[in-house]
């Protein structure tokens, strides 16, 4: 066991890395209480993945796996959300890669062999995974002969059997991903056409005059769009319309804020507890039953301490009682409980024993075992070979448990209050959430004058009354206005903020300003467009929505990209507009300079472009233009060409072909395919893996 023990600090990482790829979901609502026989098979799917459907049972079912072996590894009874995120996300990436490379793999004969595994793992091609485990993290060296010691006594401890399936599953399918990914690096090459064209249009670059007329230029009521025009455009470039699925909504907020009596009724009863608190024997103990916040043991230097409290507390004597005074949201009063001269930081070491389980007879016999090397270092014995032979802190037991120096308040308060308390030298047993410490400060540093205060606060909150006169007044918001319309007069009359929130996607979890908005983000992907919503309590706040725009995934409809494909065929009749103009000044000219003079424009200068750039110097983005004047004879007047942001005629005025290794670009594009096939090839995949993500259904 102590063996697990010395990798449960790693395995936390390698948990990490595996389980933190991505973020993406949300908690269950209330989906199984609605009484799941109610729902077909089909509403019970949470993501089609290469025509593969994958329910919601066996997804939750990879979920609590994971997070079996998350609390497992870490010694947590519970994770927080933020944990669960990552959770969820590493099993929607699991079950990708899973539906979409096995199929791979099948086709090309990948697997692995059990030689290659026990090569990966004791041989002599030791996989990372193993490395980062088992490796000494100064030399990197891995110890054989301490992998064999665990898997010999590891059916005498299900963690550690349960750990070392997890590593093997993640080495295996890590090891798989490798074998397909160097088959495709292998097939990626760099013929010398490719690297030749590559390499000219690098190393030659063009010298041009240039006129542009931009679209700008010409007002629109020159030119006219129809709707048949508007068509057309969105018919050829229906491609540009491409979109994920999407919603906009616009809300109001009605903050649950304390009202002038909630701030009364924390006043009254500061002011009624005001006497128990300066007279009671115990002010520590009053403060841990009564106060809204815990008992803060720390002891603080007067420039630790905001001024208006340090100038109290050092002109006073212990057991003064200050005035009741307001600090944000609270009303708080303070006592004094002692004073003492005590060092910033101290020196010290340590033996930790941890219980190996949460059972009293586990707690029990660790306490046994820590007081038993207690004795043992009361009669001299050796702190370096204790330390190296039982503690369970990794970080300090090959180091004779010496933690270094550490300041007031980094340790947890138990651990705190005995390094910080105790005599220098002085052996003592102290029970902490980790185990059981056999501590020792060895030096303190200088020491000054501190005090210990009993805070008792009393916080400033919202009553039921006014949570409930906030929530009617919300609800008559939504029951009265029940289409956008009605949402918007009725808002603005009321002086309301309408607060805007677009673009957002199936599986986001944050709207600026809100607490935990996801359940917001679900009724829009449920509600019809229009709809205004029932109140929903998003943090300390009321919300009432109104969803104003619905994009589907695949081509948006032309009624939802008017404007903008408006907008474009506009710009291409200005387009028409301006090189019939500028043909009819071109004609008999081969003078740009005559023909800047015609049109009121001047001459402008593009040096040094190379024919891979994109952009034109003073222009834009213009790749047509370079295209063009990059196979245009020089001192010819060319033109008109059609760019992005208006209308070019140029005169090539030279084209200059710099040296340079044509082998070293092919060796360039060559690693930046590798370096690209590892991202691209797996995205590749997905794409045709018609992938239907169905996960904001049910977190």
């Amino acid at each position: 066991m102590a063996t697990l023990e010395r990798i449960r600090n790693r395995a936390g990482v390698l948990v990490s890395i595996v389980i933190g790829l991505a973020l993406f979901a949300f908690i269950l609502g209330d989906f199984l209480s609605s009484g799941g026989a109610f729902f077909n098979r089909s509403q019970m799917e949470i993501a089609e993945i290469a025509g593969n459907s994958i329910s919601y049972e066996d997804f939750q079912a990879k979920v609590n796996e994971n997070e079996y072996l998350q609390k497992l590894f870490s010694n947590q009874t519970s994770l927080n959300e933020q944990q669960m995120l990552k959770i969820r996300e590493q099993v929607w990436q699991d079950l990708l890669r899973a539906n979409i490379l096995n199929d791979e793999y099948n086709k090309l004969g990948l697997s692995i062999h059990p030689d290659e595994l026990f090569d990966m793992v004791q041989g002599r091609n030791i996989h990372p995974f193993i490395r980062q485990q088992f490796g000494d993290p100064q030399t990197g060296e891995v110890n054989k002969a301490f992998i064999t010691n665990f898997l010999k006594n590891m059916d005498r401890d299900p963690k550690a059997k349960v750990y070392w399936l997890f590593l093997e599953k993640e080495i295996q399918k890590d090891r798989l991903f490798s074998k397909y990914l160097t088959l495709i690096r292998k097939g990626l090459g760099v013929t010398s056409l490719q690297a030749n064209k590559a390499f000219n249009e690098r190393v030659t670059k063009i010298n041009f005059d240039y006129l542009v007329q931009t679209y700008q230029s010409v007002p629109d009521s020159v030119v006219e769009v129809t709707e048949s025009d508007i068509k057309d455009y969105y018919e050829v470039h229906t491609n540009d319309y491409k979109q994920t699925a999407s919603r906009d909504i616009e809300y109001v907020v009605f903050p649950i804020s304390p009202s002038d009596e909630d701030v009364k009724d924390a006043e009254d009863w500061m002011k009624k507890a005001y006497e128990e608190f300066s007279t009671t024997t115990d002010p520590k103990q009053y403060v841990t039953l009564n106060s809204d916040s815990k008992f803060d043991s720390k002891y603080y230097k007067k420039s630790e301490l905001p001024e208006n409290i340090s100038e109290w507390a050092f002109s006073n004597t212990v057991g003064s009682v200050s005035e009741i005074y307001r600090d944000g949201d609270s009303f708080k009063v303070n006592r004094i409980i002692e004073f003492k001269m005590l060092p910033d930081s101290v020196k010290a070491r340590h033996i930790l024993i941890s219980p190996k389980g949460q059972t009293p007879d586990a707690k029990s016999a660790a306490k046994a075992k820590a007081d038993s090397i207690l004795n043992v270092l009361k009669r001299s014995g050796s702190w370096s070979k204790l330390a190296a032979k039982y503690s369970d802190d990794p970080g300090s037991k090959d180091k004779g448990g010496d933690l270094g120096w550490f300041p007031s308040g980094m340790m947890v308060p138990e651990f705190d209050h005995a390094a910080f308390n105790g005599a220098l030298g002085e052996l003592q047993l102290v029970e902490t959430q980790f185990g059981y410490h056999i501590l020792q400060v060895t030096r303190r540093g200088k020491e000054f004058n501190k005090v210990q205060i009993a805070t008792l606060e009393r916080k400033i909150v919202p009553s039921s009354v006014t949570t409930s006169k906030v929530y009617n007044q919300a609800a008559a918001f939504a029951g009265n206005n029940r289409t956008y319309d009605k949402f918007v007069s009725a808002a603005d009359e009321s002086n309301y903020v309408r607060r805007v929130a677009n673009n957002l996607l199936p599986n986001d979890r944050n709207i600026a300003g809100l607490d935990q908005p996801r359940e917001l983000i679900r009724w829009a992907y449920r509600a019809e467009k229009g709809d205004v919503s029932d109140v929903m309590q998003i943090g300390d706040s009321y919300i009432v929505a109104a969803l104003t725009e619905v994009r589907e995934e695949g081509i948006a409809p032309l009624k939802q990209v008017l404007t903008d494909v408006r907008f474009r065929a506009l710009r291409e009749k200005k387009a028409e507009y301006l090189i019939n103009k500028t043909k009819e000044a071109m004609s008999g000219k081969a003078d740009i300079n005559a023909l800047a003079q015609e049109l009121g424009l001047a001459v402008a200068s593009a040096e040094n472009v190379s024919l891979s750039s994109l952009t034109v110097p003073n222009a834009g983005i213009e790749p047509a233009v370079i295209g063009v004047a990059s196979v245009s004879e020089e001192g010819q007047l060319t033109g008109p060409v059609k760019g992005n942001n208006g209308v070019f005629v140029f005169t090539l005025t030279s084209k200059v072909k710099e040296e340079g290794d044509a082998t070293m670009e092919k060796t360039r594009i060559a690693n930046m395919y590798q370096s690209r096939a590892y991202y691209e090839v797996f995205e590749a995949l997905k794409k045709n893996a018609d992938i239907i993500d169905k996960r904001y259904n049910f977190y």
